[in-house]
Parts: C-alpha cells; sequence; structure tokens
C-alpha cells in the first residue's frame, strides 16, 4: 500500500518502483475523510493515479481509499497507518518521509525513526525510504542514500513547489509533463478549498 494525499513527482513514482520490485501490485491507497485546505480532491486524486496505471504502470497500480480521517500527527499516524494496512491485509506499506505532516511540528525523519522502533510489534513489512532527489551528477532521480555523490550535489524534489507550480499551471520539472498538461486541461480546481 501507498498512502497519499498528493498529485505523485518523480521522487514519488521512485518510491512506487521500489515497491513494485518487491510487489506485483502497488495498491495508492490514501485514507479518505476530512482534508486541510491544499490537498487534492480525491476525484481528481484517484484520476491522476488510474491515469498513470494506465499509460505509466501497465496497471500495475490500482486506486483504492481506505475510509477513515487524516489527523496529521506526524509520527505517531505513520504507526496507525501502518497498522490499518496491516488489519486490511496488506504485507507492504511506504511510510514517506514527512509522513501525515504535521505542519513542521516534527523533523522529517522522525515517522520513520518511530516505525523503526515499532518494528517487532508490526506484522506488516514497512518501507521508510528517505525521500528521493534528483541528483545533478547522475542526471536522474535516486532515492536519498542510494546515490554516493555528495548531498550538496542533490536538489531536493519538493512536494509543496510542485503544487505551487499547478496552482499557477506552470511545468514542474520533477513530474511527469503528460500528467500535468492533463490537470491544466482541467477546468475545476483540484485542490481542497
Amino acid at each position: 500500500a501507498f498512502q497519499t494525499r498528493n498529485i505523485p513527482h518523480f521522487g514519488h513514482e521512485k518510491i512506487l518502483q521500489l515497491l513494485l520490485e518487491s510487489c506485483d501490485h502497488v495498491v495508492i491507497n490514501p485514507v479518505l475523510g476530512p482534508k486541510k485546505t491544499g490537498d487534492v480532491a480525491i476525484e481528481h486524486l484517484k484520476g491522476i493515479y488510474r491515469y498513470l496505471g494506465k499509460t505509466k504502470y501497465d496497471r500495475k497500480i490500482s486506486f483504492h481509499p481506505v475510509l477513515a480521517n487524516m489527523f496529521y500527527a506526524g509520527p505517531r499516524e505513520a504507526v496507525h497507518h501502518a497498522l490499518i494496512r496491516q488489519r486490511i491485509g496488506f504485507n507492504k506499506f511506504s511510510v514517506g518521509r514527512d509522513h501525515a505532516g504535521a505542519d513542521n511540528a516534527y523533523e522529517p525523519e522522525m515517522a520513520a525513526a518511530l516505525i523503526q522502533q515499532n518494528r517487532k510489534s508490526l506484522e506488516i513489512e514497512v518501507l521508510a525510504p528517505n525521500g528521493a532527489a534528483f541528483c545533478t551528477l547522475c542526471g536522474k532521480v535516486v532515492l536519498v542514500g542510494d546515490c554516493a555523490h555528495p548531498v550538496e550535489r542533490m536538489l531536493d524534489i519538493s512536494g509543496s513547489d510542485f503544487r505551487a507550480s499547478l496552482k499557477d499551471k506552470k511545468l514542474f520539472k520533477l513530474a511527469d509533463q503528460k500528467m500535468q498538461h492533463k490537470i491544466f486541461k482541467l477546468k475545476e480546481n483540484i485542490f481542497e478549498p
């Protein structure tokens, strides 16, 4: 299962590729319920992931949300999300770098650290990559820690910058260009008010 509330940029896609290396299929499994302002409306998120599933991932991803509330509680919510996926029957789950971000109330690495502390009590395998970045020396997106080049040669792939680009209808170079053009053609606002 892959928890998300955002339109995927190449960093998210790198994590999907990581999951697909050990799984036949990945379920995009966002939590439904009240959202905060600026989150992507669920119907648009569904359409975007279905589009990518058909055009890029040979139907190896699907979109099936979970009915539960988001609390934006950072690390504790990452453990909560893993337990939800475990009880549903998933065998793997990906915890993000700033999982269920709480407006910078926690350091981004704290979710992965809390998952690590609780691994023995979880029956689900939780992958917790430290995010992805664009390596200017490799010329590609890499998972943080998978590239030996210096950190100062890594460009962060900012979800906030991507959302701002989408709002301004400007192409974000670290996300699928065709997907962005498809989004720009939509008449309605894709973000929660």
